[in-house]
């Protein structure tokens, strides 16, 4: 070949090098622009992000890859303390007592997974049942002194292995930031990933006070009858779209016939609750569900694109939290840890929610919206299960004659005996012992079949 054949052809790859990577950057512009666009409507209709079938949530799915973290750092960060405040990161989970607590709890828990796979805990030949379980979350998981929480009582269970990154006080935006996970993840390969967050990340640093209105919407507000029709389907387990902040789209075919069925069978009193306490969210708490529901996105499609083989085997579990009290009742343990009142009932009566019914009612509302919100996020894989603890603290109360909240540790944390019995839903959710195709678990449901001898599942 001779030289200048030699350099025409050099300098034809490197025109086509250099087009396609100008049209890469180019498109990668291009959805840079598209996500700060998004973002910019999350912020002014972030109702709009809920649905998994929405246009803009879909849309915001196929430039996923042009989400930046700082981004959603800024987003959550904006929505508590302004546009043009300074970005602060104030989760105690890492540092001072709490992080000492965090560390050693985990350190312990992680010399035992050492331990068991040294002994061979990992041959499929001899142990077909075992499963190493790799649990990202917070103090649900991680409540290092005086509660057993559930990875407690998971690691009583021989046939798992626990690697724990759990910290108490720990929030989701930390988790996907300092994408440790990614690394233990690809290390150990799980069997079973459990991740729990959001509830820091709502009243850490006093926060849950940024949603609550200035004033209160009126009780015969026509938003609240729509939205009263929404949750009463959502309870009975009819296929409803999630509500949005301004109007809630229930299906025509349920007749007002069908709807006064419903509220004969539904808890009136808990329905009643919850609709109250919407009287009192601002767009603000929207906007914090958006962003949660994104950070939860982020977070598994980036272990789908490590491996996406080996992500379609992982059994996924999020957690949904029962509906806590606001309250200053201290117990020696909630006074050293948890700042007991601090996290609920103090930033709702700062907003000037005095009354216990309605601050009662807004943390119902709250948690009622997330789970629902991690619900509808699972209805977007097959591998992800939800585990709805909501009113399980209650039940068991009721049943056993205790005192009502007497069972709450402190405004967050049921005591251990409720950890216990959700911890029993994970381990039946991880040994395959539910239907196939049922993928959010209700801890009530499971403790009635369970303690009534009926092993029928109710579908939820």
């Amino acid at each position: 070949m001779l030289f200048r054949e030699k350099i025409l052809i050099i300098m034809l790859f490197t025109g086509l090098f250099a087009g396609f990577a100008k049209g890469q950057q180019a498109v990668e512009e291009e959805g840079k622009i598209i996500v700060s666009r998004l973002m910019d409507s999350l912020w002014i209709h972030p109702s709009s992000f809920i649905n998994h079938n929405d246009p803009n949530w879909i849309r915001l799915n196929q430039h996923l890859q042009n989400v930046d973290i700082l981004q959603l750092n800024e987003l959550i960060h904006s929505i508590y303390y302004g546009k043009n405040s300074f970005l602060l990161n104030r989760s105690e989970a890492y540092a001072g007592f709490i992080g000492t607590l965090n560390r050693t709890a985990n350190d312990k828990k992680l010399k035992k997974f050492h331990r068991q796979i040294r002994k061979g805990f990992r041959n499929p030949a001899v142990f077909p049942d075992h499963k190493v379980v790799l649990i990202e979350g917070d103090s649900w998981f991680e409540y290092p002194v005086l509660l057993k929480d559930i990875t407690d009582y998971l690691e009583k269970n021989n046939d798992f292995a626990i690697y724990s990154m759990a910290h108490g006080a720990d929030w989701v935006s930390n988790m996907i930031s300092n994408l440790q996970y990614e690394f233990v993840y690809v290390k150990i390969r799980p069997d079973v990933f459990v991740i729990s967050g959001g509830g820091n990340d709502m009243v850490g640093d006093s926060r849950l006070s940024a949603f609550i209105r200035t004033q209160a919407l009126a009780e015969d507000a026509p938003l609240l009858k729509d939205y009263r029709n929404y949750v009463l389907l959502r309870m009975m387990n009819k296929p409803v779209a999630i509500c949005k902040s301004a109007y809630c789209s229930t299906d025509a075919s349920f007749s007002q016939d069908s709807l006064r069925y419903f509220e004969r069978k539904a808890d009136t009193a808990l329905l009643n609750q919850i609709v109250n306490g919407r009287r009192f969210l601002n767009k603000n708490f929207y906007r914090f569900l958006a962003t949660i529901k994104l950070e939860y996105k982020m977070l598994f499609e980036s272990l789908r694109k490590m491996d996406s083989t080996q992500f379609n085997s992982v059994k996924i579990i999020t957690q949904g939290y029962d509906y806590a009290i606001p309250s200053y009742k201290r117990s020696f343990g909630a006074a050293i840890l948890m700042k007991n009142g601090l996290w609920l009932k103090e930033p709702l009566m700062t907003r000037g929610v005095i009354n216990p019914y309605d601050q009662s009612s807004i943390i119902r509302s709250i948690v009622f919206e997330i789970n629902e919100m991690m619900i509808e996020l699972g209805k977007e894989y097959n591998n992800i299960y939800h585990v709805d603890s909501r009113e399980i603290t209650a039940y068991y109360e009721k049943i056993h004659h205790r005192k009502r909240g007497s069972l709450w540790f402190d405004e967050l944390h049921p005591k251990s005996k409720i950890f216990k019995i959700i911890a029993g839903v994970y381990s039946d959710i991880i040994e395959n012992n539910i239907p196939d195709k049922q993928k959010v678990v209700n801890v009530i449901d499971l403790y009635k079949n369970q303690n009534t001898g009926n092993k029928k599942f109710i579908k939820y």
